[in-house]
């Protein structure tokens, strides 16, 4: 299930709220409802979507405070106006609400908006700011908000790990499918002893290369590289760029598989190491229990996992073991927990020795090579075996990449030239 989609208005472009209503959910406007009915669509297809903090309207929001619907009258007037039960708050109005300070809270956002202590609109907001503080029910971390990615290096991935097993043994509400407390508590245990995986630069640009055009794999537990796992790529991946993560973890018919965007930054800088701390690095955005025998394309938004098991299971790809800081493997030690294991995952070196293949004598051409690099769909095989190779039995092959490591990379129209693994060519280019 698709934990950010976000939805907007397609009249005002502005991001909605939604309350589950029965079966389904009902979408409205932040803050008071506008002169025009809520048009709810996938915020992807709106441009410029205005999706900021209520309370400031200065920060993208962090989380979702849930309180009774807020009403506030106006006695002069004798009138009514009805607020929401739901504010989207960015970290540091957050930090305000954690601490009952209504009056800073107040504070901060009137200055923002240069309402000056004494006017109407200050008294307005000190009484909604009050209710919001006061009838505050619970929070949920946000998945919707689109932030700039963090970069995540291989050393790093222990503490990132932790950060998120501690948040879902947390207080604070997750998204609905991951937020039952028996699974949150298993997913945790399970993540604590989880292999990590973190894919070298010059792997990611491959997986990012080849991810969209993957034929239909199925999902085994011969492809997977662990039985339980959490693989991260140093630059986002997939069609959006926007899964930082996957983390897998075993149950009785298959996987919980569960992909994350990074956060690169979300507040002041000066926020940032408390932010760091209570949330981490990782926001859950995917969760799918995938059936073993299931089958995802590229097309999928696991994809790039599926891919990237592929490209290991095809040993386009070899293993070695990260250098962990001694602050990390020490901080183990005293919580006497074994010492996180992380391989660094990059495309294997070709060997010094090969040479490419030359026409036989006498004439004879050998069969005409291909000039670039394509996927091969899956499909199954009569594979030999038995006395003399004379019995035949079906296997099942995984798609796979053909064709020499140093060829381009085929996919429909376009041939992607990857760099190679010296220092002068990083990047991918292009060749329509």
């Amino acid at each position: 299930m698709n934990l950010a989609t976000l939805m907007a208005c397609a009249t005002c472009h502005q991001a909605l709220t939604g309350n589950l209503r029965g079966d389904s959910i009902v979408y409205r406007h932040p803050v008071t409802e506008h002169d025009h009915e809520a048009l709810p669509v996938d915020a992807s297809q709106v441009r410029r979507v205005f999706n900021r903090c209520h309370t400031c309207t200065g920060a993208p929001p962090v989380w979702n405070y849930r309180t009774g619907l807020i009403q506030i009258g106006a006695l002069a007037a004798g009138a009514v106006e009805t607020y929401n039960d739901q504010w989207h708050v960015c970290y540091r109005c957050a930090q305000f609400i954690e601490a009952d300070d209504s009056d800073a809270l107040t504070a901060h956002c009137a200055g923002l908006m240069h309402w000056p202590p004494h006017s109407d609109e200050y008294t307005i907001l000190r009484t909604l700011h009050r209710g919001i503080v006061i009838g505050r029910e619970s929070r949920t971390l946000l998945t919707t908000t689109d932030w700039p990615p963090a970069r995540i290096t291989a050393d790093m991935l222990p503490k990132v790990r932790d950060r998120f097993t501690r948040l879902l043994r947390g207080a604070a509400n997750l998204p609905a499918p991951i937020n039952n407390p028996d699974r949150r508590r298993t997913l945790a245990n399970q993540l604590d002893l989880v292999a990590m995986y973190w894919i070298n630069h010059e792997f990611t640009e491959l997986v990012n290369a080849v991810s969209s055009d993957q034929p239909p794999a199925t999902v085994t537990d011969d492809i997977a590289p662990s039985p339980a796992g959490l693989i991260a790529w140093p630059n986002p991946v997939g069609s959006a760029r926007h899964l930082a993560a996957v983390s897998w973890t075993p149950h009785a018919n298959g996987w919980q598989m569960i992909g994350y965007r990074s956060i690169g930054r979300a507040t002041d800088e000066e926020l940032m190491p408390r932010l760091r701390h209570e949330i981490g690095w990782l926001i859950p955005i995917h969760a799918e229990d995938v059936p073993r025998g299931s089958t995802l394309d590229g097309s999928h938004p696991l994809g790039p996992l599926i891919t990237t098991w592929l490209l290991i299971n095809q040993q386009t790809a070899e293993t070695v073991p990260a250098k962990l800081p001694k602050g990390t493997t020490k901080s183990y030690q005293r919580s006497q927990r074994p010492i996180p294991e992380v391989r660094i995952v990059r495309i294997k070196p070709r060997s010094p020795n090969s040479t490419p293949p030359v026409s036989q004598a006498g004439g004879t051409r050998t069969r005409a090579k291909p000039d670039h690099r394509y996927w091969v769909s899956g499909h199954e095989r009569q594979q030999a075996y038995g006395p003399g190779r004379s019995l035949r039995r079906k296997v099942e092959i995984q798609p796979f990449l053909k064709g020499d490591e140093d060829l381009p990379i085929k996919l429909s129209t376009t041939v992607r030239v990857l760099g190679s693994r010296t220092a002068s060519r990083k990047r991918s280019t292009e060749i329509g």
